[in-house]
């Protein structure tokens, strides 16, 4: 898979070194084009300016001969909280942006980018926010596409819904060039995370758009939260954790060992309650789906793929599925785990200082003030199974707000979509990236250089997404007949390993519904 890091490894060239930032893009006609950005706003530059002007005008330049004749393209963007409102901000931010410059730096690029794009393109951007939770965003769409309402030519909303969409036909496939008058999408460019994508699908077909321009596959990659001060008292330095992620010995077994050790019982009382100082906070309390996030990090799975690159359910993957419910069932019955209610709750006790770890947390729940002012907080990746496993690996949130276009914009509404996207990426790639990610995350939100370092680790394990996409639906959405994780969340709720049986039990169902997925792909 190309790893998402390989991108930002680029963002410390850009300004150095632009035109090695370009891409290729190929519109219908054959034309070649190359990535680069729009022309500057200033009337009368400053020597720094007058570099970026030249910049910008590299990047946007491939794209000037496309004219939209002052077209409208309505872009719907999610504008809800997610966790149900106790979790980060959407990304309508970072698509729409403010309606004027606001001095701080990610909003500006936004704001300018969004002007660029309109003055090159000769198109007008109609953002709509919506305020929908994941289970109600494909009734919406579904709704719209079967009435034939062309009210919005493109939306920005969370996976899971759109997913749904896709199975059902309600969206359009992106790399069928025939429901294109021009076609401007190149998906290879690198500002696109092309393998994620793919993941998302079966064959050639593209119904998902994610990368630098959908900037929320990266603000939703779930992260560890590690308080440094309670780890330098219970491993003996703040950066014990740190060496552990950098050594490759960060596994399962050594966070069990610090969640029991961090346990303190604060008020002398001789029992865990509200009071004391834990290991682990998390809103499992009466259930065990928050540890997924623990699962899809150990290189566990039931999916395999053929030659041909279709999936099939593999149970030779059992044993090791049954490895991780052991160690889970573990953490979970740890007198340092302490269970809430919620997230916000989890969060709570964290920046409240009584737990080591929270989880469930992601990389763009940074920009949350209670969390950027905690001082002494790290981030880490979520551990290995062991240490043979090759990589940390970083599961994405299945609320992620991707893109994807309705299957009623077609022709001339879906070239302007196309190159309106293309043009998008293209300036988020060279721009927005820098500034959300290396100027504000690594340079100002993260406290220490070495959390800079865990979060280009904890992104370089982003990894296809294939098996999570098709395993948490919402009520038949589930592909996978909950074959993946539940023979592992029944182990953690019953408190001893059923893995073999469960997963035996889902399999006659779980290999029928997989037969239907691949049927909708056309397989």
């Amino acid at each position: 898979m190309k790893r998402i890091l390989s991108v930002l490894l680029l963002c410390a060239l850009i300004l150095s070194a632009v035109p090695a930032c370009g891409e290729s893009t190929t519109a219908s006609d054959g034309s070649d084009a190359n990535s680069g950005a729009g022309q500057s706003q200033s009337a009368d530059p400053s020597p720094g300016e007058e570099e970026k002007a030249e910049t910008e005008a590299d990047v946007l330049a491939p794209y000037r001969s496309i004219d939209l004749g002052g077209r409208t393209v309505h872009i719907s963007v999610s504008s809800n909280i997610s966790e149900n409102g106790g979790g980060m901000p959407s990304s309508y931010p970072y698509i729409a942006g403010p309606d004027e410059l606001t001095g701080e730096s990610v909003q500006d690029n936004v704001y300018e980018r969004n002007h660029l794009v309109e003055e090159a393109l000769s198109v007008k951007l109609d953002y709509q926010p919506l305020d929908l939770n994941y289970d109600q965003v494909q009734p919406y769409i579904a709704n719209l596409v079967v009435s034939g309402d062309t009210s919005v030519d493109c939306y920005v909303n969370d996976q899971l819904g759109l997913l749904n969409c896709a199975m059902n036909g309600y969206l359009l496939d992106l790399a069928d060039k025939a429901n294109f008058a021009d076609y401007w999408f190149d998906f290879d460019s690198g500002a696109y995370y092309a393998d994620y994508m793919k993941n998302l699908s079966l064959g050639s077909q593209r119904f998902l758009m994610t990368g630098d321009y959908f900037i929320d596959t990266l603000r939703a990659a779930h992260v560890l939260y590690l308080n440094k001060n309670i780890c330098a008292e219970v491993a003996g330095t703040q950066d014990a954790v740190y060496s552990m992620v950098l050594e490759g010995s960060w596994t399962l077994d050594r966070f069990n060992e610090l969640v029991e050790s961090a346990y303190s019982d604060a008020n002398g009382n001789s029992t865990a309650d509200d009071e004391d100082r834990y290991g682990l906070s998390g809103h499992s309390k009466g259930w065990s789906a928050p540890y997924y996030t623990f699962y899809y990090s150990t290189d566990s799975h039931v999916v395999d793929f053929d030659d041909a690159g279709m999936p099939y359910i593999n149970e030779a993957n059992v044993e090791r599925m049954s490895v991780v419910s052991e160690k889970l069932i573990k953490l979970d019955s740890s007198v340092g785990m302490f269970k809430t209610s919620s997230v916000a709750e989890s969060l709570k006790k964290f920046v409240d200082g009584q737990s080591m770890f929270t989880m469930f947390q992601k990389v763009g729940d940074i920009e949350q003030g209670s969390i950027r002012d905690f001082d002494g907080m790290g981030v880490v990746p979520y551990p290995k199974l062991d240490e043979s496993q090759a990589a940390y690996r970083t599961l994405v949130h299945d609320t992620a707000e991707l893109g994807a276009v309705p299957a009623t914009t077609v022709g001339e509404a879906a070239s302007a979509v196309s190159a309106v996207i293309q043009v998008m990426a293209t300036h988020a790639h060279a721009y927005l990236l820098n500034d959300y990610y290396e100027v504000a995350l690594k340079n100002k939100y993260a406290q220490d250089k070495t959390s800079a370092q865990m979060l280009d680790m904890v992104v370089a394990g982003i990894s296809a997404p294939f098996e999570f996409a098709y395993e948490l639906g919402f009520g038949d959405a589930s592909y996978l007949a909950g074959i993946s994780w539940n023979p592992v969340g029944d182990s953690i709720t019953q408190s001893t390993d059923v893995t073999a049986s469960t997963f035996q039990r889902y399999l006659k169902t779980a290999n029928k519904k997989l037969a239907k997925l691949i049927a909708a792909y056309g397989g």
